[in-house]
C-alpha cells in the first residue's frame, strides 16, 4: 500500500543533527508516510547513520550516491517517492510533532494541492518567529501572488506540502543556489488550489553559508537568472503580478551591480556584470520609470546599462553623500 506523504531529507555533513532532524519526523503524529534520506556522498558517518535508522523502521528508505548538492539530491529522492503528496526537510532541522498531519489535513479538508504553514528561524544572535494568521485558501492567481510578496507563505520548500501530481515535469535545477525559489513558482502555477496557515511548525537553523552568504561571497547572480525566468512566465500568465516580479529581481541585480563595483576588480566579474545588464535591458526598457524605487536608485540602475564606469562612479558618489 502506498504512503500518503514522502518525506525527502537530504543529507551531508550533519552528524551533529541527523539523529534531531530524523527523530522529530519518526515522531510525527501522523503515521502513513514513507522517510526518504538521501545520502549525498556524505564524507562522514551519515550514510551509516541512515542506514542503521532504515534497519529500525520499514518506512526508511536510503538512498546512496555520490555529492551532487541540495537540489540533485532532492530530485533523487522525487525519482523514487510513492506519496500522494510530497515534503521536504532539511537534515540540519527539525519539525514539530503534528506538523505532517496539520499539512496533510489542511490539504484533504478544503481540497488543496499545497499546504504551508510558518516557522521559527534560528540565528546566531536571535530567534524569529514568522508571524501568525489563520487558515487562509487561495487559486493559483492569489498564491502566486502572495508567494511574490512573502507575507503569507514564502519560496521555501520545507514548509510546504505538495501533491505529487504537480511535480511529473518539475525539478529543482542542478547547480544552482535559490533552487527553492526556481522550484515553487513552477508548483503553485500547476495548482488550483492553495492553503496556509501562520502556526510555527518548522524549525530552521540559519548557518553561515546561506543561500545570500554565498551568493555574495561568490557573486553568484542565479537569483537575477531566476527572477528573469520567472518574470517570463508571470508577464504571459500573471501580467497584473508582473511589477512585483521586477521589483524582486531589481532588488538582486543592485546587490550584485554593487558588489561587482565596489569589488575593485571588475575584470574578474565583467561576465556577472554584463549579464546583469542584459537582463536589465530585457525586463527594464519599458519598466524602469514605474518601479517603486526612489530616484537614487533608478539613476543607478541607468548608469549601470550606460557604462560600468559611469555606475562606479555613480555608486561611489552615492556611498559619499551617505557617509556625510
Amino acid at each position: 500500500m502506498a504512503p500518503k506523504i514522502s518525506i525527502i531529507v537530504p543529507v551531508y555533513k550533519v552528524e551533529q543533527y541527523i539523529h534531531k532532524c530524523i527523530n522529530s519526523i519518526l515522531a510525527q503524529t501522523f503515521k502513513e508516510f514513507e522517510l526518504i534520506l538521501v545520502n549525498d556522498g556524505s564524507p562522514d558517518c551519515c550514510g551509516e547513520i541512515c542506514d542503521e535508522y532504515a534497519k529500525r523502521d520499514a518506512r526508511i528508505k536510503v538512498i546512496h550516491k555520490e555529492n551532487g548538492g541540495l537540489a540533485d539530491a532532492r530530485n533523487a529522492g522525487l525519482e523514487i517517492a510513492q506519496g500522494d503528496y510530497i515534503g521536504f526537510v532539511d537534515s540540519d532541522d527539525w519539525i514539530e510533532p503534528d506538523m505532517y498531519e496539520l499539512l496533510y489535513n489542511m490539504c484533504t479538508e478544503n481540497d488543496c494541492e499545497i499546504s504551508s504553514c510558518t516557522s521559527t528561524i534560528y540565528f546566531t544572535d536571535k530567534t524569529v518567529i514568522n508571524g501568525t494568521h489563520p487558515l487562509t485558501i487561495h487559486d493559483r492567481n492569489e498564491a502566486m501572488k502572495e508567494i511574490l510578496k512573502g507575507e503569507l507563505y514564502d519560496e521555501v520548500v520545507w514548509t510546504k506540502l505538495i501533491k505529487r501530481n504537480l511535480l511529473n515535469d518539475i525539478r529543482f535545477p542542478v547547480g544552482r543556489i535559490y533552487e527553492d525559489t526556481a522550484f515553487t513558482y513552477k508548483v503553485i502555477h500547476k495548482s488550483q488550489r492553495v492553503c496556509s496557515i501562520g502556526l510555527p511548525k518548522y524549525h530552521y537553523i540559519k548557518r553561515e553559508n546561506s543561500i545570500m552568504d554565498l551568493a555574495i561571497k561568490n557573486l553568484r547572480i542565479d537569483a537575477v537568472l531566476i527572477y528573469n525566468e520567472m518574470h517570463q512566465l508571470i508577464k504571459v500568465n500573471y501580467p497584473q503580478l508582473s511589477q512585483l516580479v521586477i521589483l524582486k529581481l531589481a532588488n538582486h541585480a543592485m546587490i550584485i551591480l554593487n558588489l561587482i563595483s565596489l569589488n575593485g576588480d571588475f575584470h574578474k566579474y565583467k561576465n556577472e556584470y554584463y549579464s546583469v545588464i542584459e537582463i536589465l535591458n530585457i525586463n527594464f526598457n519599458k519598466t524602469i520609470r514605474l518601479l517603486e524605487y526612489p530616484k537614487t536608485v533608478k539613476i543607478l540602475l541607468i548608469a549601470a546599462k550606460i557604462h560600468p564606469l559611469l555606475y562606479n562612479r555613480v555608486i561611489n558618489l552615492v556611498l559619499g553623500r551617505r557617509k556625510v
